[in-house]
């Protein structure tokens, strides 16, 4: 039997995987286990939630992890510090 701590791992786990592999859906897991933690009051996967949401949401929308660099990219942003 697996405890709310494990299941809310288990979703933060293949929130993680999903978005290192381009499958599935990562921000789906990762909003269950927001869910969850916030309804079991477990702020550390709380925050372990909200932390790769971010990354997520990162990912998604940098320029430069995602290579959309152009000619009007301002020089401060030539690389990304996230």
């Amino acid at each position: 039997m697996n405890t709310t701590h494990q299941i809310i791992t288990n979703h933060l786990e293949a929130a993680i995987e999903m978005h290192q592999n381009h499958t599935g859906d990562a921000w789906a897991q990762a909003i269950t286990a927001l869910a969850l933690a916030s309804a079991a009051e477990l702020p550390l996967l709380i925050e372990e939630a909200e932390g790769i949401m971010g990354r997520i949401e990162h990912d998604s929308n940098c320029k430069w992890c995602g290579g959309d660099l152009d000619a009007g990219t301002p020089p401060e942003s030539w690389y990304c510090t996230n």
